[in-house]
């Protein structure tokens, strides 16, 4: 075991691979170890631990993930009480989901599922809402929560009601109890209960007709927010009928933004590229709000229609003074496959913009039209320090992707890395290391 945990593996000083191999290894649960080597159990469950209560721009997600499976791994194991005990000693410095998770898995599930159902039936909205967030992610769909959860459907508090449903359909619980607490939910005087509600009877994916009526009832409902849930679900459930996609396309210039952009999503998942569809996005493409002609533009890319016409209009939307619509042309066009001289040297232009979203998307969608210049990846590499979560996710994601395809790659992270070793940010370069180091695909699966 000490060999293996000084075994020196290529980027150990960011990757870990020694010390996590270490730290599955106790999880065989070797018969002795504690008690011929408690030192060295000790020393690993101690360096774990630390990488544990680091932070993730410290350390990486990727390497997290990995300490949280090993320490849930030793369940049932001599090293279980050991290492809870450990983990609660350093519980100001550890996410309380991550906690919980640890607690539930270490031996107080009981405990731990009694805490959620209590703090479910909370008058606070908030509490309630967590605590069955939290159910879900323990995953655990025993009889005595799913029961507990189908006796709070009841409960005279709509939001506890509404909590345990939302909990029961992720826990891919879709029984007629669920369903028609549901149905009582979409009638409520509350908009956004009733468009909550909506929105999980999607989930189900219950396609009868009194589901399929019942949301085209919704779509006059005097809410947009509640006509948008019901498109949607409409569009999830493979309704494509003039009037779901006449909903949406007034939907798409209302003042309701998050509607708005709800609508343009669901345009873009119906793949209907009808004239009529085409023609009306297009016509948004001049609207006076920035919002309406960014989801058109967004609905478009979605759409794969890539005529002259639609391109033309797009390349226009790269000079817009809003910092959206540019990003959303750019997505857009990356996802048409244009790769003409025209499109290309636009979007390069674009990696200069003084706005990072547009930079990320310029990026992005020169990757997916095969432009994998050093340019391009010195941006990317200056977008993972950006402190926007869903730029870096993306950027992130793009370099795996682009490192999957060319090895000139990792050398590049290597090198930005080796520059960079007291980033505040260097975590998420371990992110994409990992993913080339230790993710990458054999030679095999290219051959499948």
């Amino acid at each position: 075991m000490r060999a293996i945990l000084n075994h020196g593996s290529e980027y150990e000083q960011w990757l870990h691979r020694d010390l996590l191999f270490s730290g599955s290894c106790l999880a065989e649960d070797i018969k002795g170890l504690r008690r011929a080597d408690g030192q060295l159990v000790q020393e690993i469950l101690e360096r774990l631990i630390e990488l544990e209560v680091s932070s993730k721009e410290l350390v990486g997600e990727e390497v997290r993930s990995k300490v949280k499976q090993i320490f849930c791994s030793l369940y049932e194991t001599d090293f279980e009480t050991q290492v809870l005990e450990m983990l609660k000693q350093r519980e100001d410095l550890i996410d309380n989901k991550r906690l919980l998770k640890y607690r539930a898995e270490l031996g107080e599930n009981d405990e731990v599922i009694g805490e959620l159902l209590a703090q479910l039936q909370d008058e606070n909205d908030s509490v309630s809402f967590h605590a069955a967030m939290d159910l879900v992610m323990l995953k655990n769909s025993s009889e005595t929560v799913i029961n507990s959860l189908l006796a709070l459907l009841q409960d005279e508090n709509d939001s506890v009601s509404f909590h345990a449903a939302l909990a029961l359909v992720m826990l891919k619980n879709s029984s007629e109890k669920v369903i028609n607490s549901l149905w009582v939910l979409v009638q409520d005087k509350d908009s956004n209960m009733r468009g909550n509600a909506a929105g999980l009877l999607v989930n189900l994916n219950n396609s009868s007709e009194k589901v399929i009526n019942s949301f085209l009832e919704l779509l006059q409902d005097k809410d947009s927010d509640v006509r948008v849930s019901a498109a949607a679900a409409l569009v999830n459930l493979n309704n494509s009928s003039e009037t779901v996609i006449n909903s949406l396309l007034e939907l798409l210039q209302g003042e309701n933004y998050l509607a708005c952009f709800q609508a343009a999503r669901a345009l873009g998942n119906l793949k209907n590229s009808s004239e009529k569809v085409i023609n009306s996005l297009q016509d948004l493409l001049q609207h006076e709000n920035y919002y309406v002609r960014s989801n058109a533009a967004f609905a478009l890319g979605n759409l794969k229609n890539s005529s002259e016409k639609v391109i033309n209009s797009l390349l226009a939307l790269l000079q817009d003074e809003n910092s959206n619509v540019r990003s959303h042309a750019a997505f857009a066009l990356g996802n048409l496959k244009n790769s003409s001289e025209k499109v290309i040297n636009s979007l390069l232009e674009l990696l200069e913009d003084e706005n990072y979203d547009v930079r990320r998307s310029a990026a992005n969608a020169l990757v997916k039209l095969n432009i994998n210049s050093e340019k391009v990846i010195n941006t990317l590499l200056e977008l993972l320090q950006d402190d926007i979560c869903l730029g870096l996710w993306s950027a992130a994601n793009t370099l795996k992707e682009l490192g999957q395809k060319s090895h000139d790659i990792l050398p590049t992270i290597i090198q930005w890395m080796e520059q960079h070793q007291d980033s505040e940010y260097i975590g998420r370069y371990i992110d994409v290391l990992w993913s080339l180091v230790v993710d990458k695909p054999s030679p095999n699966d290219n051959h499948q």
